[in-house]
């Protein structure tokens, strides 16, 4: 997010406390209204405050594609103490039939055993221009802890993207 965006959210956020500020003081509605005011104001903030890290690119935990074409992969192991719980961080390209914008979107996934295999084979074929795509699959993993973190682990797996066909003639 560029200075300016921040310092854009910034004054919006002094110049509706401000309005907040006057309408607390310098009118003579009822209390009731007032109250209301503050407690809209100070939700709209909390609502803004959580939707911040979307806005910045932050990776997020829910809505993984169903088939999606992998950009880059960065796995987190868990250390021996138990603090770091591991983690895996993707960047997908949807891969629905719609007219969306095809733009890679940032996801975290609880850490697995079976899924850090599984994305290293991917992670060596993207490192050798193999487009990988991903599916989630339904099977649970066969070993391993069955929830980390409170999230339960998603089940990947991976394939190469086959090549496009050209028709006859065309110049590739």
């Amino acid at each position: 997010m560029s200075i300016e965006i921040i310092a854009i959210l910034l004054a919006a956020f002094g110049l509706t406390a401000l309005l907040l500020a006057n309408l607390l003081f310098f009118t003579r509605w009822a209390w009731w209204i007032k109250g209301v005011a503050v407690v809209a104001v100070g939700l709209l903030f909390q609502g803004t405050w959580s939707a911040l890290p979307h806005l910045l690119g932050w990776p997020t935990a829910r809505g993984l594609p169903e088939r999606f074409n992998l950009s880059a992969l960065e796995i987190v192991e868990p250390d021996k103490s138990g603090q770091n719980k591991g983690a895996i961080y993707l960047w997908v390209t949807d891969l629905n039939l719609d007219d969306s914008p095809r733009t890679p979107r940032a996801f975290v996934v609880p850490f697995h055993p079976e899924l850090q295999a599984k994305l290293a084979t991917a992670g060596t074929k993207l490192r050798k221009n193999m487009p990988q795509v991903g599916e989630v699959v339904e099977t649970p993993f066969e070993s391993g802890p069955t929830s980390t973190h409170g999230q339960q682990p998603i089940n990947l797996d991976f394939f190469d993207l086959p090549d496009p066909l050209y028709p006859e003639g065309a110049p590739r």
